[in-house]
């Protein structure tokens, strides 16, 4: 325990991390109630008037301090993510119903560009109701149809809309990524769609002069890169890699940095952060010699730690970083000596205070959990070995430094990605040093772009130096079993996994036997629960119509295996199978698929059937044949409609007698709409999965 007692500040962060998250959880539930809101605002109080007072006791005693300060802190962090926390506040354009509604909003990007429109996120500024003006507030996505006006929408920039700010949808299939909440996590609310003729652009800016210089410098170094040669995937990684501008990156390279274990270098990171700190900071060494130059130093540094992380975009990995280095700074100006423990705390609590909700990006926790996995497991493992020669240190170094990540990072990967990169090691060895001179080489390009010769030239080392990045991610994913994939783990199996990893360090470091046994304990947790779920899932039998927009979608589980009824144009697109379909079948335990093309499935009649245990399910299309005449009825369970068949609602009836109607994915919503009618009128139960989801039923 006395490692523990030489990091006060990360011990404190504890506390007020949990806070934090609970705050984000059960917020709205602690503010409807009176009892829990004053109880809050009660420990909070209380614990701060009388922490003054058992300031002094005894070492002995020292639970009746820390006791009200864990409570403080733990409050203090539910506290403020009530406050941060938009949607409470009393005109919150959440609380709008939803129908059209004038309003004037503010554009706090740049457009995006989309396949089919631009994406822009608001602040909603004020709505016009009958004529006046009302007071509202709150965060929406806006999809602007693609025009000459839509893409030169900028930062700032303020918007006169007409629309319906829609409420965002619940996840429309089991276990698909939970996009509501992903952007509930970033205080957004809302969204819509939003044609030319029903938006102006008022010509106002009202953006932050400071953000709007840092955006019009990006959009101007961005083009410096283009002008000099640098396109297509190149000029994508390039700007990711040096500026932070991912809206270029295309899922087929995200997918190869994924799989080799480097996508964190598409991302500005600590790294990269690291990286200009040490640049910068060897370019300012001449104020080391000059009375308080070290105080200009530290501002200067600062101030650029700053900037950087705003002209990257300020993601998690970045503020974390900035801040960090920051406290390094200022530490180091007055010759403070720093634990790198509680350097990161301050940097965590400084940033939560900020922003609480960064506590539950994704970024944020990597990023967090991956330096601390450097700093805790790296020297360990640098020990184990040492090499004879400089290369082979260098090369034992940035292994150490991989592998001390993986282990902080990798339950947690399981968790969000369902996936762990084999090779890492390898790809690292490559990755890192490259990725670093790629850096120092566009940082060349861009100073240099006053000398446009030079710059050509630099951009042309830049670019072979990108090439041979992409390519050896790209080998490394076609390595034979470069990825495992299909891992599925829940919270308090990723939990164990932490209590695991923690516990084992304790007792190789310390020879903490209570540390062991609290390990083989969590791994029996992760046995029971894997068992448990092993048995269920091959129990399972269960029938699912998916929503994916225009397709017809069905899977039949039995057991672990399961037979895909799918389109072929939809079973050859990776990412809308992972987004949409794969989620599911790795929570599933899904080892073997059949996969079923309905492009060449259905008789000339347009009926299929599919047996689905003890269920008949009969599928419908527009090829279904008018002149068939049943003499009796067929018991059917369930009819699924596609492709906007013009099957008669009484022939429906009349012919199959279903228990239940079920419009696909495939239909438009005209046709959905008419049918719904026809089913009310008729009272059959009927489900429309383009707007209730995917449609589940157990067999």
């Amino acid at each position: 325990m006395f490692f523990f007692n030489k990091i006060p500040l990360f011990r404190l962060a504890l506390p007020f991390t949990a806070g934090t998250i609970a705050g984000i959880y059960l917020g709205e539930f602690i503010i409807t109630s009176s009892a829990l809101f004053a109880l809050l605002i009660t420990v909070l109080i209380v614990s701060f008037f009388i922490l003054p007072f058992l300031k002094k006791t005894s070492y002995r005693k020292r639970w009746m301090f820390g006791i009200p300060l864990h409570l403080f802190l733990f409050s203090s962090g539910i506290a403020i993510s009530i406050i941060n926390t938009e949607r409470f506040y009393p005109n919150h354009i959440s609380k709008l119903d939803e129908k059209p509604h004038q309003f004037l909003v503010q554009a706090t990007t740049n457009v995006v560009e989309k396949a089919k429109s631009f994406k822009l996120e608001v602040e909603v500024l004020n709505l016009f109701e009958n004529g006046k003006r009302i007071n509202a507030n709150g965060k929406a996505i806006i999809y602007l149809k693609k025009d000459s006006i839509s893409s030169a929408i900028k930062y700032g920039d303020v918007l006169l809309v007409n629309t319906v700010l829609q409420q965002l949808r619940e996840t429309q299939n089991p276990a698909q990524f939970n996009y509501k909440q992903f952007l509930l996590f970033h205080q957004i609310t809302r969204q819509a769609y939003i044609p030319s003729v029903s938006f102006r652009v008022t010509g106002i800016n009202k953006g932050n002069a400071a953000l709007k210089w840092i955006y019009n410098l990006r959009d101007n170094l961005l083009s410096i890169l283009q002008r000099h040669g640098l396109e297509g995937r190149e000029f994508a990684v390039g700007a990711a890699l040096i500026l932070g501008y991912t809206d270029e990156l295309d899922p087929e390279i995200m997918r190869a940095y994924a799989v080799s274990g480097a996508l964190h270098v598409l991302s500005v990171s600590g790294l990269h952060v690291g990286i200009m700190y040490v640049v910068v900071a060897w370019l300012l060494s001449f104020l080391d010699k000059v009375k308080r130059g070290n105080i200009v130093k530290a501002i200067l540094l600062i101030l650029f730690l700053a900037f950087y992380a705003m002209i990257t975009g300020l993601s998690p990995s970045v503020l974390r970083a900035s801040v960090m280095f920051g406290f390094i700074v200022i530490a180091k100006s007055f010759n403070y000596h720093t634990n790198i423990y509680n350097t990161l705390a301050v940097s965590a609590i400084s940033l939560l205070i900020y922003d609480p909700y960064l506590v539950m990006q994704v970024g944020f926790q990597l990023s967090y959990l991956a330096v601390i996995g450097i700093v805790t497991f790296q020297p360990l493992l640098v020990d184990l070995w040492e090499p004879k020669t400089k290369l082979m240190k260098w090369v034992w170094e940035i292994t150490c430094v991989s592998i001390a990540a993986q282990i902080a990072t990798a339950p947690l990967g399981f968790l969000y990605f369902h996936q762990f990169p084999v090779y890492f090691m390898i790809s690292n060895l490559i990755v890192i040093p490259l990725s670093t001179g790629i850096l120092y080489v566009g940082l060349a390009t861009l100073v240099s772009a006053f000398i446009p010769e030079l710059c050509d030239y630099i951009t042309l080392i830049l670019k072979w130096m990108i090439l041979m990045l992409n390519k050896s991610v790209e080998l490394t994913e076609a390595l034979p079993y470069s990825i495992l994939g299909g891992i599925d783990i829940n919270i308090i199996e990723t939990w164990m996994l932490y209590c695991i990893v923690v516990a084992l360090f304790l007792f190789i470091t310390q020879r903490n036997m209570a540390a062991l046994y609290v390990s083989l304990g969590a791994l029996f947790i992760i046995s029971i629960t894997q068992f448990i779920e092993t048995i269920e899932q091959n129990l399972q039998r269960k029938f699912i119509v998916y929503n994916v927009a225009g397709s017809s979608v069905y899977d039949l589980i039995q057991g672990t295996q399961n037979s895909f009824y799918a389109p072929s144009t939809l079973i050859y697109d990776k990412d809308k199978m992972l987004f949409n379909i794969e989620h599911n079948w790795w929570k599933n335990g899904l080892v073997k698929q059949s996969f079923i093309k309905l492009d060449s499935l259905y008789s000339s009649l347009g009926i299929l059937q599919i047996s689905a245990g003890n269920k008949k399910v009969l599928v419908i299309d527009k090829q279904f044949n008018h002149e068939i005449n049943y003499t009796k009825k067929v018991k059917t369970d369930f009819i699924i409609l596609r492709g906007d068949t013009d099957i008669e609602f009484n022939q429906v009836i009349k012919y199959f007698n279903p228990y239940l109607i079920i419009f696909d994915s495939s239909n438009s919503t005209k046709m959905c709409r008419k049918w719904g009618n026809e089913c009310k009128n008729g009272g059959v139960k009927y489900y429309d999965v383009a707007i209730q989801g995917a449609f589940t039923t157990e067999l």
